[in-house]
């Protein structure tokens, strides 16, 4: 459960005493009053956000909405949202807020409120074969690794002196790798780590190396929210997220390879 400060917080919000700076919207009073959180969550990226075989939402991130509308004790609307609208929905209010994996931009911060501190991070990463894959980045220097053509990706295994063996489509990827055309599949970690968690067929296979460039995901609120008490809630909230090591338990649960982000939040948070 989140400090006394926090809890101190949202009552003087429902009480009208805290007041937000001119302009800012009271998203905790409208919450109060509809007694519903209107959660903006992605629904195709198994297994942060997707729709299990009963047509229900399920996944890390489906968790975490769970727990902020149980804090603020209302009912969690989820709203699937894609990288186009996400924001401009946010603006328009469509949305209470946005939980959906997205990165931290500069871009993003001058459209909205990222709530500090982050809930996760992903990076650049290699699946390959656990026993004969990469150890370091280094190791990929003159080795032939598979990618997606134009993938952004692609450029951190090149500057490592990598040449790219590049496809059309992940399919012909994944095939490739588990044929030993290369010696691993570089890619977005989260990715990657969602493909360990849900296919038997990469038994043996892992996330080779520490993470590249990691960025982190952020929950997205309107910019009037940032500094009101509405963003400092969902603050506290990803701060207890971290501290009591709920999110070292739903990686576990959902089967995510470590994730070097987390444990070092768990630590420094501690």
């Amino acid at each position: 459960m989140l400090g006394s400060v926090a809890r101190v917080a949202l009552i003087l919000v429902l009480l009208g005493l805290f007041a937000a700076p001119s302009g800012h919207a009271q998203t905790l009073e409208r919450v109060a009053e509809k007694g519903e959180v209107v959660i903006g969550v992605t629904n195709t990226f198994r297994p942060y956000g997707y729709v299990d075989d009963n047509g229900g939402f399920a996944g890390l991130e489906i968790d975490l909405a769970h727990s902020i509308a149980e804090f603020l004790g209302a009912k969690a609307r989820l709203v699937p949202v894609a990288a186009a609208n996400r924001i401009p929905w946010l603006r328009q209010g469509r949305i209470d807020l946005i939980l959906a994996s997205m990165p931290v931009t500069e871009e993003r911060r001058a459209e909205i409120g990222l709530v500090d501190p982050p809930y996760y991070a992903s990076g650049v990463a290699v699946l390959a074969a656990a026993e004969t894959g990469p150890r370091a980045w280094r190791d990929l220097a003159s080795r032939q690794v598979c990618g997606l053509r134009n993938s952004a990706y692609n450029r951190v295994a090149e500057r490592y002196g990598a040449t790219i063996l590049a496809f059309t489509t992940s399919p012909e990827v994944e095939e490739a790798v588990l044929g030993k055309r290369c010696i691993g599949w570089v890619f977005d970690e989260a990715t990657l780590a969602g493909i360990l968690s849900q296919r038997t067929r990469w038994a043996g296979h892992t996330l080779a190396l520490v993470t590249d460039e990691p960025r982190p995901w952020a929950i997205g609120v309107p910019s009037g929210e940032r500094e009101s008490a509405f963003g400092q809630l969902l603050s506290n909230i990803v701060t207890d997220w971290h501290r009591s090591g709920l999110l070292l338990g739903l990686q576990e649960k959902w089967s995510l390879p470590p994730n070097g982000f987390l444990a070092d939040m768990n630590q420094r948070l501690r």
